[in-house]
């Protein structure tokens, strides 16, 4: 998707440093002076104007990100009453069957956990607010078979189709293919392409209109989520649980 609108060198500047903290998990100043390319004057008031708005954090020469980042995030998934209706929906499976899920949505082109529960047998360290390439998550190549073929091209000319792993697909004729089998299937199925030794399947969960609000997914070891438990036992429950999901949803938009 393609955004034509004006935009402002001093926010996105701004953004991008809050960016850089996340990625290297802190920074110094002159990190963001060489990453950004400014003079050391510039970043240093960019950094200095987030610290006084509290989004920044100064720990002797390292600037790390506040918890104000957190504060708005919760407010912006708790405001949504559909997402009440998901964090139901997934404590609901994870006390039914013993795998990890997670509720994911598509933001910017990328797929974002909203909610993850998981036993010690199947925790991958994933958490809550992690993003990942849409075309490594059973739930994001869930939500690109729900979305325009114009929008999937989008979103891999953004970010392209980088490999997780040696099963990564990374041709884009493939995905599309793959698509193509989830739009009939229902549901979505990686296997080890984000990490060895994990499979997941993932279901989209549609709006009224059709578009998709996120997708609902199981994962688990490979050796546990073999072909038979995913078609006997994992699918069903999702494609269950997503019905559902929309119904609720329903009630609420109207």
């Amino acid at each position: 998707m393609v955004h034509n609108g004006k935009t402002i060198g001093a926010t996105k500047k701004s953004l991008r440093i809050i960016e850089l903290i996340k990625e290297h998990d802190g920074v110094r100043l002159a990190e963001v002076v060489a990453e950004l390319d400014v003079s050391k004057s510039t970043a240093h008031s960019h950094l200095n104007t987030l610290r006084q708005f509290g989004y920044v954090r100064k720990e002797g020469e390292i600037y790390h990100l506040s918890f104000k980042l957190f504060h708005i995030g919760l407010y912006t998934r708790n405001r949504d009453e559909r997402f009440r209706f998901v964090s139901e929906k997934v404590l609901d499976i994870a006390d039914r069957i013993s795998y990890a899920v997670d509720f994911d949505i598509e933001t910017n082109g990328r797929m974002m956990t909203l909610f993850h529960e998981a036993d010690a047998s199947t925790e991958v360290g994933l958490k809550e607010g992690d993003y990942f390439y849409v075309h490594t998550s059973s739930t994001g190549k869930a939500v690109l078979a729900e979305l325009s073929e114009e929008r999937v091209h989008d979103i891999i000319d953004r970010w392209g189709m980088p490999a997780e792993t040696e099963s990564t697909i990374t041709s884009r004729d493939n995905l599309m293919d793959e698509l193509a089998v989830i739009q009939e299937r229902g549901y979505a199925i990686i296997d080890e392409e984000w990490l060895n030794g994990l499979r997941a399947v993932g279901v989209a969960v549609t709006l009224p209109n059709g578009s998709p609000l996120g997708a609902l997914s199981i994962g688990g070891p490979t050796y546990r989520l073999t072909d038979s438990t995913i078609e006997d036992e994992v699918a069903p429950l999702l494609l269950e649980a997503t019905g559902e999901l929309e119904g609720q949803i329903g009630t609420v938009l109207g």
